[in-house]
């Protein structure tokens, strides 16, 4: 079997990650996909998130009901501390799927900081790295191997960070005009 792995920070989950699963299924061949939220983003400056690790969950939960292909979600991550690696998690997944090809699947963002990872090396041995491309360009690098996934560009301001920029600014937007502030000026 095919399984694709599919993890991040997911705060929150948007119609961008789930298109990210729609091509991996489509252009990679996939048998099924696992998306596995963690609690801990090493590159975030801001520590602060939105969501808890459970809301993150029943999210992602809503998103993977309309999917017609198998994916399921994988808590692994939900305990674990600053200690825990991408190298952990393909190993995990190693352990439980022995005699199947791995793909571990990311986004430009991620890849552009791959070769600062804990044990990259490593995880390239184990898996088939994927990168979901938004139009940005994805630099090439003989080092790292990949299979893109095309977002085509529709995608360029889809990502997590533009996601959470926009839902905080319609939350402030609609505090303040429940509060009539608006009217106040």
């Amino acid at each position: 079997m095919k399984i694709g792995i599919f993890g991040g920070t997911l705060d929150p989950f948007s119609v961008g990650h789930a298109a990210v699963v729609q091509n991996a299924f489509e252009q990679l061949n996939l048998d099924k996909i696992y998306i596995v939220p963690t609690t801990v983003n090493y590159y975030r400056k801001d520590k602060r998130y939105l969501f808890t690790f459970d809301e993150k969950v029943r999210i992602i939960q809503d998103f993977i009901t309309s999917f017609d292909k198998p994916v399921e979600i994988d808590t692994v991550e939900k305990d674990k501390d600053g200690s825990w690696r991408t190298i952990d998690l393909v190993q995990y997944f190693e352990k439980k799927y022995p005699d199947d090809e791995l793909f571990l699947i990311i986004g430009e963002d991620s890849y552009r900081e791959f070769k600062t990872w804990t044990r990259w090396q490593d995880i390239l041995t184990s898996v088939n790295l994927c990168v979901a491309g938004r139009g940005l360009g994805l630099g090439e690098n003989s080092e790292i191997p990949i299979l893109r996934i095309n977002m085509g560009n529709k995608f360029e301001e889809c990502s997590a960070t533009n996601t959470r920029n926009r839902l905080i600014e319609e939350l402030i937007e609609l505090y303040l005009s429940d509060k009539d502030w608006y009217n106040e000026i």
